[in-house]
């Protein structure tokens, strides 16, 4: 063994078998302190961690020996505390197989092509679980519970002699201002991201024409910030007589009704707020300082509230903390509370959650009507748009029950359970049902109840939600690893040579029959209706204000869900029919598994282009279609002049929407840019890597 241990390994193994560092000294036949040394260093050298290992004496002593002795030359050595590292040593055995078999004469040309792609198939996976980052994003409609929850799955709670309350501000709803992340970092500390100027003036006009107009404004806790910041409170006086309602007095509006200048009120309230002060981007508490929590708790309420002097009106806070803090996890956490939905679920915050690989979106309901019309509708967004995220497991439902509310649901019977978790089973067969019900897909259901369930229990559960996702990849690099064996062992150069000219063939054949996708299913402008229909009344007005560029209701972002929902309608035919003809060539020549394992390896990446296609999809909306919204000076016009004219103002704005889309010539246009773009990009992502995959010449098998 010539690699350096860290000794933290080193420690690992001496705690495991229950030996002190007295008892270990003795061994060594040296005194306590240097085995107090050697541990409060970060590596120990070859031969001191070999004779300390020995002294150790316990087959995880060997085992820690065995590890540092393996030569890894294709993949970076893990830790050996890695939950993975057995299945990653099996790929770094696979890879210097392959790489012996390449250059032995036992090797042909013709397998030069599969060989590449299972090394740099092995090496992808590989990379996936070698690395320990993984996030946790909760989302759920404003006032479920989601934060409250999330702070008492995570540990992240401050204390005192009565109860335990989260470090982050909570309410009945609209409590939080904006997204909130939670990083691991070596001592606490607070980032935020804020708004630009630009931005703030903006809201600060849709604020000050609300209040004067009494129509529109914004959602309470932007309102807050603004008043916060400016000084200009509303003041609920104290009652001073029994069953008096006392007056609230408003500065704001008073300041408002002084003139009929709004721009000069504006201008005050921008000023009063004093943005080039508040310019501040992050704190870091002393590494020293006592009562983290606490300090955390004040300064997020604070620059939550727009009441910390430094800070100006937050876009993205994120509290950086030791990975000690958060409950036990292998894995280095990011934990994600979304701002509360309201409305549409299509925007770019939320897809960025459960279209991230790495990440387990957890959608939260409440128990009363579980599984909830947000994470049935972002479930169904999923399938719409071909994602992968239920597929590969990262989606799950956590129904958040108050009180004794799981003991008051009526099972099928007609009774009342009689314990909360004969409520939540009666619950989750509900749930499966809904989804049933709605042609959906189940995902995996639990319940928590603050007051009185175990966090720790909910902790376990979801961290077991990433080792699912990360369970996939094992069995597929497993697979991969017995691929490559047969690679090396099992290969028929003739037989593998004929079944490759038979699959390029087939495969150009299809490729040519498939080369351009179908026409338009649904119009993209068509998913835009719809969210127009069911988006919140204020969200739709703010969009309309900025052409579209309101963050919770992002009409290009929509308009771009929309291009790829109907682009994986077009397409998911098409796929299913190119898979199917690749499963009959595997089927075909499964007696060839160098040929059926490079087959399988197109299916799979077949599988992949097209997530990139839909991907790219999305993009090509959004691209092409926002310099017409932002031209678009008649439509926003006519939705602007519909606000306040009385009930029906979303369906109102719906078909303002679809009347533009459908007849006007620059919309047209927008549209017609989109069909050109898709059609590249389905050659270019689908059509021309399967022609390169399986692409055969008698000159590569010589």
């Amino acid at each position: 063994m010539s690699t350096p241990i860290p000794t933290s390994i080193l420690k690992h193994a001496r705690d495991a078998a229950g030996i002190s560092q007295t008892q270990l000294a003795s061994r060594l036949k040296v005194t306590p302190s240097v085995v107090s040394r050697l541990e409060s260093s970060d590596q120990a050298d070859a031969q001191m961690a070999a004779r300390y290992l020995a002294a150790v004496d316990t087959d995880l002593a060997k085992e820690v020996v065995q590890f540092y002795r393996q030569k890894w030359r294709h993949i970076e050595r893990p830790s050996f505390l890695h939950p993975e590292r057995h299945v990653l040593w099996l790929a770094e055995e696979a890879l210097q197989s392959l790489e012996r078999f390449e250059g032995s004469e036992q090797f042909d040309a013709i397998l030069q092509e599969p060989l590449n792609r299972l090394r740099n198939r092995i090496l992808t996976e590989t990379e996936f679980i070698r690395h320990m980052e993984h996030g946790i994003g909760f989302i759920g409609d404003i006032g479920v519970g989601k934060t409250t929850a999330l702070s008492f799955v995570t540990n992240l709670l401050t204390s005192d002699k009565e109860s335990k309350q989260s470090v982050f501000p909570t309410g009945s709803g609209r409590t939080t201002v904006c997204e909130v992340a939670i990083k691991i970092a070596p001592t606490f500390g607070i980032a935020v991201d804020s708004l630009a100027e630009e931005e703030i003036r903006a809201l600060t006009v849709d604020l000050v024409q609300g209040i004067k107009s009494g129509k529109g404004g914004l959602p309470s806790e932007l309102e807050r910030v603004i008043r916060n910041m400016s000084d200009l409170r509303r003041i609920i006086p104290r009652a001073k007589l029994p069953g008096e309602r006392p007056k609230p007095s408003d500065a704001l509006k008073d300041l408002i009704d002084k003139t009929e200048d709004m721009d000069q009120v504006v201008a005050e309230v921008i000023s009063r707020m004093r943005l080039d002060a508040r310019t501040q981007e992050q704190m870091i508490l002393s590494e020293s300082a006592e009562n983290s929590m606490q300090w955390l708790a004040s300064n997020i309420a604070k620059i939550n509230y727009g009441q910390h002097p430094n800070f100006s009106v937050p876009q993205r806070i994120t509290v950086l903390l030791p990975l000690n803090v958060l409950r036990d996890t292998p894995f280095r956490l990011s934990v994600i509370d979304t701002k509360g939905v309201e409305g549409t679920t299509q925007r770019p915050d939320l897809k960025a959650q459960f279209d991230d690989p790495r990440t387990v979106t957890v959608l939260c309901s409440k128990f009363s009507d579980a599984p909830g019309t947000t994470p049935l509708s972002i479930v169904r967004e999923i399938i719409d748009s071909g994602s992968d995220a239920i597929d590969a497991e990262r989606m799950c439902l956590l129904v958040l029950p108050r009180e004794d509310e799981a003991t008051k649901i009526i099972d099928d019977s007609g009774t009342n359970p009689t314990t909360a978790e004969e409520g939540y089973a009666v619950r989750e067969n509900q749930v499966e049902q809904q989804f049933m019900n709605e042609g959906l897909p189940s995902i995996p259901v639990n319940f928590f109840n603050v007051g009185s369930d175990n966090p720790e229990e909910i902790w376990a559960w979801l961290i077991s939600r990433i080792h699912r996702v990360r369970a996939n990849k094992v069995v597929r690099i497993e697979r991969l690893v017995s691929a490559a064996a047969d690679l090396i062992s099992n290969s028929d150069i003739a037989k593998t040579r004929q079944a490759r000219r038979t699959i390029a063939e087939t495969m150009e054949q299809a490729a040519r029959r498939f080369s351009e996708p179908p026409g338009v299913i649904r119009p993209a402008h068509q998913n835009l209706v719809e969210q127009a229909k069911k988006g919140h009344q204020s969200s739709i007005a703010a969009s309309v204000n900025r052409r579209g560029k309101w963050e919770n209701f992002q009409v290009a972002h929509i308009l771009g869900v929309g291009v790829r929902n109907d682009a994986n309608l077009r397409t998911r035919e098409t796929v299913i029919r190119l898979d199917e003809q690749l499963q009959g060539l595997k089927e075909k020549y499964a007696h060839l598994l160098d040929v059926k394992e490079f087959v399988q390896s197109v299916q799979d990446d077949l599988t992949e282009w097209r997530q990139e296609f839909l991907a790219r999809s999305a993009l090509i909306g959004r691209v092409s279609y926002s310099p017409y919204l932002d031209n678009a000076t008649e439509m926003w016009n006519d939705c602007a002049h519909r606000y306040g004219a009385g009930s029906g103002y979303r369906v109102d704005v719906a078909d303002i929407f679809q009347t533009h889309f459908e007849e006007d010539d620059e919309a047209q246009a927008a549209k017609e840019k989109v069909e050109a773009a898709l059609a590249n990009a389905w050659i270019d992502l689908v059509i021309e890597r399967l022609r390169a995959a399986v692409a055969h010449t008698e000159e590569k098998a010589t």
